[in-house]
């Protein structure tokens, strides 16, 4: 009986390693080989596209003197500062939803022809997804960098390079950040009109939880998960820590009928932003966070990337089975 368990555990074995050399063997050419051929497909696309690209480009362009006329030169006193904050948080907002639209549709609309070219052993999953993510990578990096070098300086942000430098750079991660949540809500779906109409609900949410509409130590327990991750909290806090952590005294107007002491201001100014560090306070926000804030930023953009990976694995797989 030994024997008999013995030899059919060998054969048992033996056909699972023609298996696995099979799928081994299920590709013509090597990993590199396969890279270079779907990267410069996927490359050729997406410059035949040019007429794509420009309307993306004007578009930016196009609301961000839109956003920077509403917001044109703001004066740093009460006012202002509830004004910059909000321009601050629609650089965020503007950002978000741009980027993940321009990818919400990729897979369902290309599914179709992945599936049948990966069932026939042209190349594999990863190649396909990192090549797809590779070439559309520096739109969404040019078109924060226009974005900002609108907005920035028409609002009347701080004035210094390496506060534009750092805010462009937080928009850039922004842009990633969605646009990789934008390819997990692709792959999870399997038409272009699902894919439109579920993602503003999804992203709304996280919207709410960015520090804006909510202060973040008003959020209740039950939904303490959604403020984790948004991305919208994180960016929020370190392009705002970015901007006010530079900024001395705020014009505070004195009226005669204020007795009332604000963030430990005198109690007969009634000002309630003296100065750039009051303006953190009053939104819970801390220069302390920033590692915290970009280990965040980049472990969301990083998890939605593998998700999505792992989604279009599993079609792929099932596909194929």
């Amino acid at each position: 009986m030994d024997e008999i368990n013995s030899a059919n555990l060998h054969e048992e074995n033996m056909i699972l390693m023609q298996d696995a050399f099979a799928n081994e063997s299920r590709y013509t050419a090597s990993w590199f080989q396969q890279f270079r051929a779907v990267f410069w497909r996927s490359w050729i696309s997406i410059l035949r596209d040019v007429f794509l690209f420009r309307v993306r480009v004007a578009q930016t362009m196009i609301v961000g003197v839109i956003l920077g006329l509403i917001y044109l030169q703001q004066d740093y006193n009460q006012t202002g500062v509830m004004n910059i904050n909000g321009a601050m948080f629609l650089f965020i907002t503007n950002m978000s939803f741009t980027s993940m639209f321009a990818v919400v549709n990729t897979f369902p609309i290309e599914v179709a022809i992945f599936l049948r070219e990966y069932g026939s052993g042209l190349y594999r999953v990863d190649i396909y997804y990192i090549c797809k993510s590779l070439a559309e990578l520096p739109s969404f990096i040019l078109l924060p960098v226009l974005f900002s070098a609108v907005v920035y300086w028409m609002v009347g942000l701080y004035s210094s390079a390496e506060a534009f430098l750092i805010c462009t750079g937080y928009l850039i991660l922004v842009a990633l950040t969605a646009m990789s949540f934008g390819y997990l809500i692709s792959t999870l779906t399997k038409s272009v009109n699902v894919a439109l109409a579920i993602a503003p609900p999804i992203l709304i949410p996280f919207m709410l939880f960015g520090g804006f509409f909510l202060n973040n130590s008003s959020v209740p327990d039950y939904f303490i998960w959604l403020e984790y991750i948004s991305w919208f909290k994180y960016a929020n806090e370190m392009i705002s820590v970015n901007q006010w952590k530079r900024v001395g005294k705020i014009d505070c107007p004195i009226p005669s009928n204020s007795s009332m002491p604000i963030n430990g201001t005198d109690p007969n100014s009634g000002c309630l932003f003296p100065d750039g560090a009051s303006v953190l306070q009053y939104l819970n926000f801390s220069d302390d966070h920033f590692v915290k804030d970009i280990s965040w930023l980049v472990g969301l953009l990083v998890a939605f990337r593998l998700l999505s990976f792992l989604l279009l694995l599993f079609r792929a797989r099932r596909s194929s089975a």
